[in-house]
């Protein structure tokens, strides 16, 4: 019975000294290393460019603007020189060839000079190229309205003398109504004046006729032959 309890007492000091060495007897852990996939890639903060490049600045993309002079497509600016124009170009290309510069012979009912004024033929096709362009135009003056003081501040321009009156008048693309802020005295519809203006495709009838053309008069001189 002796024997048997110190055989136990032994065996239980032999557990309890191998339960203590245990511990130090395990494997070590391995070093906390980085995984490969957390390796492979940069820390954000470093430059991924190559020694002895510079990185390439990102651009700032901004709305594309075109600078209204470099336009391709923009209409070219009207000419500033005064060009002397000719009734002929009035007309249109295409009815140029049937132009002249003669008038037609006066119209006279059973009534004689007392009749109606003779009747104009409607034709308002215009060259568009005059369109606000200066001209200097020569032709005869038809006042329009009553003049003030002696002078004509309203007229059509026309072609060739006593249009509107007995004299078939023009068509009204080959007549002009002009205003003239300063007025001309005006001593006979028989002489013939250049009037220099900025035409304008505009049309104006009156009891005398319509014109397909407008003009600001800017300057009015005599004709001299």
């Amino acid at each position: 019975m002796t024997r048997l309890a110190a055989c136990l007492g032994a065996l239980l000091l032999a557990s309890a000294v191998f339960a203590a060495e245990a511990p130090s007897r395990a494997a070590p852990k391995p070093a906390t290393t980085q995984s490969k996939a957390t390796a492979s890639k940069p820390a954000p903060s470093q430059s991924t460019a190559r020694p002895g490049t510079k990185p390439t600045a990102t651009k700032k993309t901004t709305g594309s603007r075109t600078a209204p002079s470099k336009l391709k497509n923009a209409a070219p600016a009207k000419p500033l020189t005064t060009v002397e124009a000719d009734w002929r170009d009035l007309l249109p290309s295409r009815q140029r060839r049937l132009y002249s510069p003669n008038a037609p012979p006066p119209v006279h009912g059973y009534l004689g000079e007392g009749g109606p004024p003779a009747s104009q033929v409607m034709n308002f096709d215009v060259n568009a190229d005059l369109a606000e362009s200066p001209v200097r135009l020569p032709g005869f003056i038809v006042p329009v309205g009553a003049s003030a003081n002696g002078m004509v501040r309203e007229f059509f321009l026309v072609p060739y003398v006593g249009a509107c009156i007995h004299v078939p008048p023009p068509p009204p693309n080959q007549m002009v109504y002009v205003k003239s802020a300063a007025g001309i005295s005006l001593k006979s519809v028989h002489e013939a004046y250049w009037v220099t203006g900025k035409m304008r495709l505009e049309q104006t009838t009156t009891n005398l006729g319509a014109a397909a053309y407008a003009m600001d008069a800017d300057k009015i001189e005599q004709y001299q032959y």
